[in-house]
């Protein structure tokens, strides 16, 4: 079991992590040392997606249509003989005795010939009636409503059999090298990981922003974000960096440049690949990593027996220049404006066995030339004139408690056999610096008003079970158009509540616990099961568009989602930390929502809609239910391997 926790907080706890717990080799020189290894793992998915699509749109008349509308034109307005004959019977039926007599002369007789010349007989008719009541109305109205032809109303299902390769950070299979250099001293090294992966074989080097290859300034990776710059046959991977650690004392000083991941404050508990269900938060949502990609990085840890020990504190920055598509010179350059957006700076105070407290600030923006999303992804925001002073980054806060991690300072030190029951608790807090409330709108996500997640990570009898769990939620605001994307009147829509956001909450847990089958023997079968549930709600009480058909407006919308995950699988582990899995797992999704249209005449295919309208000032409404569920059922196949 303790070869288990090892090889998952290897990738719980990154690169570092890996190259001292799954199997180093070493060459040493008068220099130093170099230690290198490799790595790879993938997943392959087959299994059925069954989806189906359910919209109901039921037809509503105002109640207030006036009374010789409802006796009169409204009859106009029905366009077969069935229509106005019920419409006559259901005034007839409703107490008018001085007029059902004509009204039912008129009635039969366009029954039994419906030319226009009968129809106005008909309307005369009934507009002639002396007692037009509130039930006549009634009956109108549900007669209106019957009758209103739907265009949005669909009912269908589809079964498709798939296969697919995981888990998605790593574009489905991965293998890496990685190697270190360290001098004799330990004060001075370097460390680089290069990865392969498999989508980088269909993709190669294309851009993935359409946006760019017309831009005035282009990154030398094509303009990619940074989450998109490793779609290579052949990539840099987490690690590229040369170091130098001074000691100053009662602080060591470490600086570093490069490309890096440094996660001394990092949260530990996150995904453990693809063993697991979906929709899994990871060790970022607890408390972010420190990630410069093409940058520097400067750390002071407090030296251990003085009065800083437990004591560390970092900053960064992220160069990540532009250089004109004419340029020919090599260097790149980023204004210091820009240089300002990308700064990170994080301290935190440890007490061994105790707790971790930290915080953090990220600076960011949602100019164009931040690099760490595309160009494309707050167009938007920035067409509607929001810029670098609407939001400036956000803070975190996090406090890790290490009371049963049997004095250690992280999951990743705990003595499994002086403390075979351990566990570590962690709390991170995330509140962005948004200035312009507006903003909030345009990524829920992103510029939520507050997220918190909650994990614990575990050990039961060192060789028996092994656990993690993450409980998590965030408040924010939305205009919905990422999260109502359907089909009506034949084109494909979504809800457009911008200006007058929805108010939106999220929350989910994950769960996952491994038992050892042969806890007594070689320790190397393990069966597993995960969990997860995630929703959100949505309330938006004002008025918004629906994008994509002009005239058509929404109301009073609420908006649930659920995605539900469960995976059971079985796992055998050879060669120190290399695995074998394969398992059985569902992910559910269900999206209902529900709302009124409050204007449908611009879905009116028979032009009676139109009509009412002109002739009574009234419109039709649809009550709007939509319901959309997606459930994939798999066999997930898998191996990872650690030389």
């Amino acid at each position: 079991m303790k070869k288990l926790v090892a090889g998952a907080l290897a990738l719980a706890l990154g690169f570092s992590a890996f190259g001292q717990e799954a199997g180093v080799h070493e060459l040493k020189s008068s220099a130093g040392k170099i230690q290198f290894g490799a790595w790879g793992r993938s997943t392959f998915n087959i299994g059925a997606n069954n989806t189906s699509t359910k919209i109901d749109g039921t037809a509503k008349v105002s109640n207030n249509i006036a009374k010789m509308a409802a006796a009169g034109t409204i009859a106009g307005t029905l366009k077969d003989v069935e229509s106005i004959t019920k419409f006559c019977t259901a005034l007839a039926n409703n107490g008018d005795v001085a007029g059902a007599a004509a009204v039912q002369t008129a009635c039969a007789a366009y029954a039994g010939n419906p030319t226009d010349a009968n129809k106005a007989a008909v309307v005369m008719a009934v507009a002639g009636s002396s007692a037009v009541t509130d039930a006549h109305i009634a009956a109108a109205k549900a007669l209106i409503e019957s009758n209103v032809t739907n265009p949005i109303n669909k009912d269908e299902s589809d079964v498709e059999w798939y296969a697919s390769v995981a888990p998605d950070w790593s574009y489905g299979c991965r293998v890496g090298f990685w190697i270190i250099g360290r001098t004799t001293d330990e004060h001075w090294g370097f460390d680089f990981n290069l990865d392969s992966d498999a989508a980088a074989l269909f993709v190669g080097a294309q851009n993935y922003d359409s946006e760019s290859p017309t831009a005035a300034l282009k990154h030398k990776s094509n303009g990619l974000s940074y989450a998109e710059s490793g779609k290579y046959a052949v990539a840099i991977g987490d690690q590229a960096k040369i170091w130098g650690i001074f000691d100053l004392n009662p602080v060591d000083l470490k600086v570093a440049f490069g490309k890096m991941r440094e996660q001394e404050l990092r949260g530990s508990i996150g995904d453990f690949g693809q063993r697991e269900s979906s929709d899994v938060k990871s060790e970022d949502d607890i408390f972010t990593e420190m990630w410069p990609v093409m940058g520097m990085f400067v750390s002071a840890k407090g030296q251990k027996g003085t009065a800083l020990e437990g004591l560390y504190a970092a900053v960064d920055c992220d160069a990540f220049g532009l250089v004109s598509a004419k340029d020919e010179s090599k260097e790149l350059t980023t204004k210091l404006s820009t240089l300002a957006s990308t700064i990170q700076g994080g301290l935190g105070y440890t007490i061994p066995g105790i707790a971790q407290v930290k915080g953090q600030f990220i600076a960011d923006s949602i100019e164009e030339g931040n690099k760490k999303y595309s160009k494309a992804k707050y167009q938007a925001a920035r067409a509607a004139g929001f810029g670098w002073k609407d939001y400036a980054g956000r803070f975190e806060f996090g406090i890790d408690w290490l009371g049963f991690a049997g004095g250690a300072t992280g999951i990743g030190d705990v003595d499994l056999d002086k403390t075979p029951n351990a566990n570590i608790i962690e709390l991170g807090v995330k509140v962005p610096l948004v200035m312009d409330e507006k903003l909030r709108q345009y990524d829920p996500e992103k510029f939520y008003n507050f997220y918190t997640c909650l994990g614990t990570m575990g050990v039961i009898q060192k060789g028996f079970i092994f656990y993690k769990a993450h409980i998590w939620g965030g408040k924010g605001e939305s205009n919905l158009s990422n999260y109502t994307k359907f089909e009506m009147a034949g084109s494909k829509v979504n809800l457009d509540y911008t200006g007058n956001a929805a108010n939106i909450v999220m929350m989910g847990f994950d769960a996952l616990a491994e038992v050892c089958l042969n806890p007594f023997g070689k320790q190397n079968n393990f069966a597993g099961l995960s969990f997860n549930y995630n929703i959100t709600l949505a309330n938006a009480d004002g008025l918004g568009k629906v994008s994509g058909v002009s005239g058509v407006n929404t109301n009073d919308v609420k908006l649930q989602q659920h995605n539900f995950g469960i995976e059971a699988y079985f796992k055998k582990t050879f060669a120190a930390n290399n695995y074998f899995f394969i398992g059985v797992a569902d992910r559910l999704s269900i999206q209902k929502l529900d709302g009124t249209i409050t204007d449908v005449s611009a879905l009116d295919t028979t032009g009676q809609l139109a009509q009412l309208k002109a002739l009574t000032g009234e419109s039709v409404s649809l009550d709007l239910s939509y319901t959309a569920v997606s459930n994939k059922v798999y066999i997930p196949v898998g191996v990872e391997m650690f030389f």
